[in-house]
């Protein structure tokens, strides 16, 4: 069983320090449910209000008047992960495989008082759709939160590198 916070934090009201290698940990963690294609234990790691949000430069600001390259509540990622696992997604034929490489994440921000920690991990992915090969280079960061069932993600936000001009097709989640 994988824990996503430290011993025994819910039964001391999470008064406990949340430590780096746990934070890092749950970084690879997502990753590797996303390689594996294990999406419902991902969409589990969200928070109620999280957010999978990857924008057109790393210099734009959240809002809705943004344009993006992604921006889904969890009740958009749930629509898109039944999309990808239902027989009917021919536009992942033939099938579509991801994998991250993950620099090791660095915690930039570490609000133990309010549970909340920030988190910068530069990274390559790689999509193989039979034979073709897409390669994405960027960095991702993290806006977790500790909660009782252990630490949920707020916002995943993925800065790819030279997002504003033209990128293949990203058929799954980077």
């Amino acid at each position: 069983m994988s824990r996503h916070g430290p011993p025994g934090a819910e039964a001391e009201g999470m008064s406990a320090a949340v430590t780096h290698a746990e934070l890092a940990g749950f970084v690879y963690r997502e990753a590797r449910l996303l390689d594996e294609g294990r999406y419902d234990e991902w969409l589990a790691l969200f928070a109620a209000e999280g957010r999978y949000w990857v924008p057109m430069s790393p210099a734009q600001a959240p809002g809705p008047l943004s344009q993006s390259i992604a921006d889904e509540d969890l009740l958009l990622l749930r629509i898109r992960v039944a999309r990808i696992k239902g027989p009917r997604a021919y536009s992942l034929q033939p099938a579509v495989s991801g994998q991250h490489l993950l620099q090791a994440p660095e915690v930039e921000q570490a609000d133990q008082a309010a549970n909340e920690y920030r988190l910068r991990t530069p990274f390559v992915y790689a999509e193989a759709r039979g034979p073709e090969r897409t390669v994405l280079y960027g960095t991702v960061r993290h806006a977790l939160r500790r909660e009782p069932g252990g630490l949920r993600i707020v916002l995943k936000r993925v800065d790819l590198l030279g997002a504003g001009a033209p990128l293949p097709s990203i058929h799954l989640f980077v």
